[in-house]
């Protein structure tokens, strides 16, 4: 909870990573072919200046928060629950030998299990409840980091065109 006096402070926390996606029902255009981006996603977190750093919180720490999710989908494939590419893009990969056996210098991300989101690291396909629109990235970064972090805006951008706010208090 924001606090009334000038100790109170928002560090604006950001993390760059590229994904591909594509939004299963859409008909009118290109976006229903898998495609790239270059996301960015930007949280404010509220604190406490900290008197002795002077610091409303630790960005470092609040960015390997953010990271330990990120890498989920950087240089990942997401597709929405019920997708018809799910099963052969997670039969391509092991059909390629490439599903279990990631190289010794990949990071093989932390396994994400929430109903808005559920990943094979092994392979980076992440499977969203919802389209993966910049309005829902904001929702997902939100609901997974909302017990770790006070946190009160979150800006997700997936091109410099495209882009969406949620306020959180």
């Amino acid at each position: 909870m924001q606090k009334n006096n000038n100790n109170y402070a928002h560090a604006i926390v950001k993390w760059d990573f590229q994904y591909a996606h594509r939004f299963m029902n859409y008909r009118e255009g290109e976006a229903q072919y898998l495609h790239g981006h270059s996301g960015r996603i930007e949280i404010e977190v509220g604190g406490e200046v900290d008197e002795r750093t002077g610091y409303a919180y630790p960005v470092k720490e609040a960015q390997k928060l953010i990271q330990a999710i990120a890498e989920n989908f950087h240089h990942g494939t997401l597709l929405q629950e019920g997708d018809p590419l799910i099963k052969h893009l997670l039969a391509g990969y092991e059909e390629a030998g490439i599903r279990y056996d990631a190289p010794p210098n990949a990071i093989i991300p932390k396994k994400l299990d929430h109903p808005l989101v559920k990943s094979y690291p092994e392979c980076r396909v992440s499977i969203t409840a919802k389209v993966s629109t910049c309005e829902n990235f904001c929702e997902m970064f939100y609901e997974l980091l909302k017990d770790k972090l006070d946190i009160k805006k979150i800006t997700f951008r997936s091109s410099h065109l495209n882009a969406a706010s949620r306020c959180f208090e």
